[in-house]
């Protein structure tokens, strides 16, 4: 056939299987027909082949196709419905056994009493008092005489003296008292001539040490001293006396002739007393004195000290443990053979190639590969800090660099190089920044600690803690940043750090000066930066907006604050060891975050499904709000918004989509800065007071409001399904008292007048009535210091103008964001009014606009408060055109009245006859007069109208695009922790029989432990994937029943 004419040319993409990995072949097909016309003929040219853009769905995994919580049209409406009556958000039925059980309790008390004093006595034996096992009569006065004895541990019988010491010869820490015909007397089974043959658990020897030993030995809840003879026969021959007496489960607490052990069982009740409860060992050895003999503490009777043996013990037990459960003691390479961080508890589910990580991850779409991003929490912690101690020995932790703290060697070198970094900050008001340098460090050797949490389950990073000499430094933080990635091996990569805005600046560059295992690969990984959303308020806004959260691909709705909620589990243990040395507040430090890391792992189950239901509700709302709001937008015009919102994702230099790109007033920031310089102009030659200034003070202050306002904001919301709601609200309270002490510190620096305000308000306050909660505090300005007599309400001088123009910015910028919000809701209703018919969508439409106007309610209540503070300072003509806002002004056509205008002219229109026409002058939206805040300096104009609707349609695309990606996220979250406890289980069972350089009982021992954990790991898997097949409306119906009582209480405040 020749070939006259290329009649059709086009690309086409088809599916291949190459190489036993999908392709998709990509050609040019070539259409061609003869001369005649007759016949026609295909050819593809230009073959290639390319990786086909995997989904994570057809992935090689087992979990790939597996959807947790199914969704099954979830509702949560319909899920309340469903409900017993009794249990939709009311109170339940309750019993007085339970709603108050010591009313019961009170009328029986004597009762009670009467029992407890029965047991001094001899009870049911006071008759006629005999040994339980062979009868003997109680005769003091017989030749011999016949003792009789009690055992607590064995029961509530008599003993007499040979019965009693043959029971007792295999347990020998059984507390004894004896009957002295008047009362039960202390004693010892040692003083009874009791001796413990170790070796055979207190039965014989053939061939028993000759030489008595007596030991003192700690069983909580009390101390024992025995008597006891070592094993010398064969059974014996390969273990000395350490070794026999931790066969015993006795711990000696030293290596050379021990004189002192602390039971197994004992030392890990004080383990977990002391992680769970913050239990310290001198109060622990003191109750346990006190059980023994409380005698000893008037000096009448004496007791063995043994703190300091304990101490050592439980520090070991500890350490030993954590050893045990990483699985050190099956490496043949041995104990000292740990790597950095093989001893921590790592998160479950965070991403980690190799454990929790499908096959072929990294192939994934571009547009999933956010599923495996690890997202971690950066933050100071002042409160671990430690005191220098005169004469210290030299006692480093038991692990250097094996658990969470950094490697200590490398840690001091990498410091000796450090060198004073420059201030290049003034965006924060509770600034870490400008005091990083000036922390008090007079006295301690260590200031305070800095760590790294994976920011979504709260987990602390191995080596990812470190001390700091000297406030929050670069160096430190550094370091400890990139200690806690060693190894990382991911694609992408977010921060979240209070101070991460300044933090960033530079970051690559000082990582280039560590060793190369250190080393981030910048130009192989993507790395974003954010702020902690709790935390940003206390940044400029123009900060706020370029590193939210909210704004960051990726994320979900982290909020970057589980550092916090770490340091608030942690910061208990800062009373036991910020006297201690440095090696057992090292370790115990560990244990603490151990068990922290531990907890969140198991609870997991609960955590996950609680977040993925609350996510899979919201994330429907925003997807149905953002649907509603993209109804009124163009097509070309939100592509022009969506190529907008890409370019700043791609750079960050690009114009901001979230925020306005003009404003007609100056911004917040740019006036403080002004302040600060003119302060700065007016103390010249003089340092800031306390290290700040009161511009920050001030700025402080108002920031504060703010976030009682949130509070406020979030009390107020309607929120079915509270999941940690009410948890996360008690979060942000702390936070916010902790914000007010500091307020408070620095109040009476620069407000010496309102020490006597607070005082006189706390004693008109009603002392049977709870403290006021944080988002009740007043905070007591200068604007509210009007009843004083002294020079400016009794302030330092020029305070009281430094906030009033503080106060002008907080209204005119909050006029310019409110009229932007009204804007936006403005278009919302015309396209309402215009295109919305039917009950179903006129509500979805509702419940939109009145989101909207929740935020044009919070930037009302902004200005009312600032203007409220300008008028106490500069009277009422001060400024005038900053005017009293009222509900009216705020109030748009077609917004209030809308909802009854057809039923009002209906009702017009009743008797008025047939033909008869709504009257002309009927009340309308005509006639209404323009608010203030239109024609105030500074107003928006068509243009900035397009502009607030574009940032209110960008705002709604993040939320909708965040919550989408939290449900996923969760959902991976979910599976990762199923691989992970897979992969562990296959590790144990690996493991279990690699040791063959020990005793064949230490190998049965190891293997039996492996394979004890693999079990574990097994069961926790299964019972985790049970737990999340539950459909979404049965979660959903559980947890509302759990939490009816709990939201009931939030919503009253409580």
């Amino acid at each position: 056939m020749i070939r006259r004419a290329l009649r059709n040319r086009n690309r086409v993409d088809i599916d291949d299987d190459y190489g036993g990995t999908e392709f998709t072949r990509t050609a040019d097909r070539g259409i061609y027909l003869s001369y005649d016309g007759e016949r026609r003929q295909e050819e593809l040219l230009n073959v290639a082949h390319k990786k086909r853009r995997l989904d994570p769905s057809s992935l090689n995994d087992q979990l790939a196709h597996w959807i947790p919580i199914p969704e099954d049209d979830f509702n949560e409406g319909e899920a309340l419905a469903l409900l017993p009556e009794s249990t939709v958000l009311g109170k339940r039925k309750t019993y007085i056994s339970t709603k108050n059980p010591m009313s019961l309790w009170r009328p029986l008390k004597g009762e009670f009493l009467a029992e407890l004093l029965r047991h001094e006595g001899l009870g049911d034996d006071t008759a006629n008092p005999s040994c339980a096992h062979c009868a003997a009569q109680f005769n003091p006065r017989s030749s011999p005489p016949v003792r009789v004895f009690k055992c607590y541990e064995c029961g509530q019988f008599l003993q007499c003296l040979s019965c009693c010491v043959a029971n007792h010869a295999r347990t020998p820490l059984h507390v004894i008292k004896e009957w002295n015909s008047n009362f039960w007397a202390p004693c010892t089974l040692a003083t009874l001539g009791l001796v413990y043959q170790l070796g055979h658990g207190g039965f014989p020897c053939p061939f028993p040490d000759t030489t008595k030993h007596r030991l003192t030995v700690i069983e909580e809840p009390v101390i024992h001293e025995i008597c006891l003879r070592y094993c010398k026969c064969s059974k014996s021959d390969d273990a000395d006396n350490i070794e026999q007496l931790l066969r015993n489960g006795w711990y000696p607490a030293t290596v050379t002739d021990p004189g002192t052990c602390a039971t197994f069982r004992t030392l890990e009740t004080y383990r977990l007393y002391s992680v769970v409860g913050n239990l310290n060992v001198r109060d622990f050895m003191t109750s346990i004195e006190r059980v023994t003999d409380t005698s000893a503490t008037s000096g009448m009777t004496w007791l063995p000290d043994r703190y300091k043996q304990f101490g050592r013990t439980a520090r070991q037990w500890a350490f030993l443990l954590r050893l045990k459960r990483a699985g050190r003691g099956h490496d043949p390479k041995g104990v000292e053979a740990t790597a950095l961080g093989e001893c921590a508890v790592h998160c479950w589910a965070c991403p980690q190639d190799g454990r929790n990580l499908p096959e072929g991850w990294r192939e994934v779409d571009p547009k999933y590969q956010f599923l495996y991003m690890l997202i971690l929490a950066v933050d100071a912690n002042f409160r671990l800090r430690n005191r220098i101690r005169a004469n210290e020995i030299d006692d480093p932790t038991l692990g250097p660099g094996w658990g969470y703290w950094v490697e200590p060697n490398s840690y001091r070198e990498h410091l000796k190089n450090y060198v004073h970094e420059k201030e290049v900050s003034t965006c924060i008001a509770f600034a870490a920044l400008l005091q990083k340098d000036t922390r008090l460090t007079t006295g301690l050797r260590v200031s305070g600690v800095g760590g790294c949490v994976c920011a979504r389950h709260e987990c602390m990073r191995p080596n990812g803690i470190g001390d700091l000499q000297k406030g929050e430094r670069y160096s430190n933080m550094d370091f400890i940043v990139l200690a806690a990635l060693a190894g990382f091996s991911l694609l992408w990569l977010t921060i979240s750090y209070d101070i991460g805005c300044q933090w960033k600046q530079y970051f690559s560059d000082r990582v280039k000066s560590f060793p190369s295992e250190m080393r981030l690969p910048f130009d192989e990984i993507h790395v974003q930066y954010a702020l902690p959303v709790w935390h940003a308020a206390s940044h400029n806004e123009d900060c706020q907006n370029e590193n939210s959260l909210s704004f960051k691909p990726g994320v979900g709705r982290s909020d970057g604050e589980g550092v916090e909620r770490t340091w608030s589990g942690l910061n208990g243990a800062s009373f036991s060891t910020k006297d201690a040395g440095q090696g057992v507040r090292s370790d115990t430090i560990e244990a603490k975050i151990d068990n922290h890391n531990y907890l969140k792992n198991v609870g997991q189950g609960d955590t996950l499904q609680r977040k993925l239901l609350v996510a899979i509700a919201e994330r429907d709302r925003q997807v149905t709000a953002f649907k509603d709001v993209s109804k009124t937008i163009e097509k070309d015009v939100k592509e022009q918004w969506r190529k907008a919102i890409k370019d700043w994702e791609a750079d960050s230099t690009k114009p901001n989509p979230y925020i306005l790109s003009r404003r007609d007033c100056p911004t917040e920031a740019q006036v403080r800065l002004q302040v600060r310089k003119d302060e700065e102009g007016l103390s010249a030659g003089s340092a800031p007071l306390h290290g700040r200034s009161a511009t920050a003070f001030l700025v402080a202050g108002i920031q504060i409001e703010d976030s009682q306002r949130r509070i406020l904001s979030q009390l107020k919301g309607t929120a079915l399904v509270a999941a940690d709601r009410e948890n996360k609200i008690q979060e942000w309270r702390h936070t916010l008292l902790v914000k007010i002490a500091k307020f408070r510190s620095l109040q009476k620096i620069y407000m010496p007048g309102a020490a006597a305000v607070l005082e006189k308000a706390e004693g008109e306050r009603d002392f049977d009535a709870p403290p006021p909660k944080a988002e009740n505090v007043k905070l007591i300005m200068p604007s509210e210091m009007l009843h004083q007599t002294t020079t400016d309400h009794g302030c330092i001088p020029g305070l009281a103008d430094m906030e009033a123009k503080l106060r002008v910015a907080q209204c005119e910028n909050s006029l310019a964001s409110l009229r932007s919000r009204l804007h936006a809701k403005r278009h919302l209703i015309s396209f309402r009014n215009a295109n919305i018919i039917g009950q179903v969508h006129s509500t979805k439409a509702r419940t939109l606009i009145g989101e909207v106007g929740d935020r044009v309610e919070s930037y009302a209540n902004r200005y009312r408060q600032g203007r409220e503070a300008l008028v106490a300072l500069k009277g009422i003509d001060a400024y005038p055109h900053l005017r009293p806002l009222h509900p009216d002004d705020v109030a748009l056509d077609g917004d209030a009245e809308e909802t009854d205008s057809a039923a009002r002219k209906k009702l017009g229109m009743i008797g008025a006859g047939r033909g008869a026409r709504a009257p002309r002058n009927a009340p309308g939206t005509s006639k209404r007069v323009m608010s203030w805040i239109w024609t105030a300096p500074g107003a928006l104009d068509e243009e900035m109208m397009h502009e607030s609707v574009r940032v209110e349609w960008s705002r709604a695309l993040a939320r909708k695009t965040r919550w989408s990606e939290e449900v996923m996220l969760l959902r991976e979250e979910m599976r990762r922790v199923l691989r992970y406890l897979g992969w562990q289980s296959e590790w144990w069972r690996s493991n279990a029989g690699l040791r063959t350089d020990v005793s064949s009982e230490t190998v049965a021992g190891i293997r039996a432990y492996a394979l004890k954990q693999a079990a574990w790991h097994d069961r926790l898997a299964e019972f985790f994937r049970t737990k999340w097949n539950v459909p979404a409306i049965t979660v959903a119906q559980r947890l509302l029943a759990e939490e009816s009582e709990g939201l009931d209480r939030l919503f009253s405040l409580e």
